[in-house]
């Protein structure tokens, strides 16, 4: 005997619902709604779940009028297990001390005999329904989960939506279930039609007036598609994503139009609202590096009409206080290609070592979605320091540089993978209104993974070299220092470098530093970490690495994680352990 189904993608009997209904039309009187358990046996897993998901919560009011109610859930038993593919399973159900007890033997399951999945029209060549029949939730010899072939349906109709194929429709989709030979045969056509293309783009207020805000030319470089380019919805999700990210909008909508004046074209309409001319963050932290600290940042995200923005930012703590500024210039695109003015000031007190750095400097970065972020710099530095023991001295430097940087992340403000990669270099020469001659290398790794959701570990490497002929002309600010939050935990902020004879850190020639964490997730936003950190900042190879070792607790806090760290200095022995605290990205 075969079964067929057209529309549903569900096969068998429906006894099980004509019990069911049969048990609702039950006279309804007042009872006692104390829970009844329920136990299934006979089957666990996904299985056992089911059957549970199908029967539902029962109460006392189940038990009266059993012999009807037992047969209505016999019925549902049969539904749940023929929905996962079993169609001949053995179903006893009985009542036994205030308890419903059901037991179920699965029998042999219902395989995918054959699967034919066609698609006519365009799509037969659109790459992404191959990429879709390559990852079919059902295979030739898999048991047939009705879940699955309802999945498989809406997966279609979803990538067709997503790919701009507004007029497809169904041919056929049909099973035929042969109970007799355990196999369910699929057939699936589906005809696309042809793919439309994306119409002209326009821009208005909310008010559906001509927006005044920006140039045409400034809103045109951020869509991400041309006129007649074939549609794909992720078009317009980037459009609307970018709009937002520039800050220079408080509201944002991009909606897809019916059919253009051009047949088969979708004209999209963008509705947008000025955002916040001025945008004012205060921010109180405490780090062990820098001890207490106040910051307080402005940002104009919009000046003018062509995209222009500014932002200045002031920190003091006791150990630095500084301020510097940004004013943003799109060169192609607001967010992934900018030219920057710089402007910065800065006084920092370690081991009462004073320096004052100023900074003019131009940048133009580069980063497409999902890639390498490309920096190229001209700063100009002038620096000057103060000694305890009365020795100053003063520097200008003009710096060419260019850097690299990625991250990726999953997770959001707690990710649980992902990675951080930069390299930076930068180069000074008396040939080039420089007082030195020297070449900065730096280059760091951040690598974070998770596994079974509670267990966590991070890696850090970092690692940077000096290259100069005349070690001692390159200014304070631009040797290498190691120790504190994010070097090697268990020493003093800066506090790793070779010393003079006064016992003065000078900075050193090269930086290698390197961490290994372990995090366990004992309640949720909370962890304990382990960890062991080595490195040392030095003139010669034959410098010993300084190592750190201790544990911490993390609260992952809605602005990112927050650390306390208890850290011994594994290199000093009789030294006391060290706090650090801390807050920010692990990556």
């Amino acid at each position: 005997m075969m079964q067929r189904q057209k529309q549903t993608g569900r096969s068998g009997s429906h006894f099980g619902w004509l019990w069911l209904c049969l048990a609702l039309l039950l006279p309804i009187q007042a009872f006692s709604a104390d829970s009844i358990k329920v136990v299934v046996t006979g089957v666990d897993g996904v299985l056992r779940d089911n059957v549970m998901s199908y029967v539902g919560p029962m109460t006392a009011n189940d038990l009266r009028a059993w012999p009807k109610r037992r047969l209505a859930l016999e019925g549902v038993v049969y539904e749940a297990m023929e929905s996962m593919g079993y169609y001949n399973p053995k179903v006893t159900v009985e009542q036994y001390k205030g308890e419903v007890r059901i037991k179920v033997s699965p029998g042999q399951p219902i395989r995918v005999g054959h699967l034919r999945l066609v698609f006519l029209g365009e799509a037969g060549n659109d790459i992404a329904f191959t990429a879709l029949r390559e990852s079919l939730p059902l295979k030739e010899g898999d048991i047939f989960h009705h879940g699955n072939y309802e999945n498989l349906k809406s997966a279609i109709q979803s990538l067709a939506l997503e790919r701009g194929y507004f007029s497809a429709e169904w041919v056929q989709h049909e099973v035929v279930v042969d109970p007799d030979r355990y196999l369910a045969d699929i057939d699936v056509v589906y005809s696309s039609g042809r793919r439309f293309s994306f119409g002209p783009v326009s821009f208005e207020d909310m008010e559906g007036k001509s927006q005044t805000l920006l140039r045409p030319d400034v809103l045109a470089s951020m869509v991400p598609f041309e006129e007649g380019e074939p549609f794909d919805a992720g078009g317009i999700i980037k459009l609307n994503r970018s709009l937002l990210d520039t800050r220079y909008f408080s509201e944002v909508r991009v909606r897809q139009q019916s059919e253009g004046v051009e047949p088969l074209t979708v004209p999209v309409k963008v509705q947008m609202a000025g955002g916040k001319p001025n945008d004012i963050d205060v921010g109180i932290g405490y780090s062990t590096d820098v001890e207490g600290r106040i910051s307080l940042t402005w940002r104009r995200p919009l000046i003018n009409d062509r995209g222009h923005g500014v932002r200045a930012s002031t920190e003091l703590s006791q150990v630095r206080r500084s301020f510097d500024s940004v004013y943003s210039i799109p060169w192609t695109h607001p967010l992934d290609d900018v030219i920057q003015l710089l402007y910065g000031v800065q006084r920092e007190d370690v081991e009462s070592v004073v320096t004052y750095n100023t900074v003019l400097g131009v940048q133009r970065q580069i980063q497409r979605e999902q890639s390498w972020k490309r920096t190229f710099s001209l700063r100009w530095s002038r620096e000057s320091f103060q000694r305890p023991d009365g020795v100053d001295g003063k520097s200008d430097l003009l710096l060419p540089g260019f850097s690299l940087d990625r991250v990726r992340s999953k997770g959001g403000v707690d990710p649980y993978w992902g990675d951080r990669q930069y390299y930076q270099t930068e180069l000074a020469s008396s040939q080039l209104l420089s007082d030195a001659d020297f070449i900065t290398l730096r280059a760091g790794l951040r690598l974070l993974r998770t596994v079974a959701d509670k267990h966590q570990f991070l890696l850090r490497a970092d690692g940077g070299a000096i290259i100069a002929d005349r070690f001692e002309e390159v200014p304070l600010t631009m040797r290498f220092y190691a120790g504190g939050d994010q070097s090697v935990r268990g020493y003093d902020y800066k506090s790793l470098s070779p010393r003079d004879a006064n016992g003065i850190a000078v900075g050193a020639r090269y930086l290698t530093t390197g961490s290994a964490e372990y995090d366990y997730t004992f309640y949720p936003r909370w962890r304990l970490a382990f960890f062991s950190d080595i490195g040392n900042a030095f003139d010669s190879v034959s410098e010993q690495m300084k190592v750190g070792s201790g544990l911490g607790i993390r609260w992952v806090s809605p602005v990112g994680p927050i650390r306390l760290d208890l850290a011994w200095a594994v290199s000093e022995p009789g030294k006391d352990f060290r706090v650090h605290f801390s807050m920010g990205p692990n990556l």
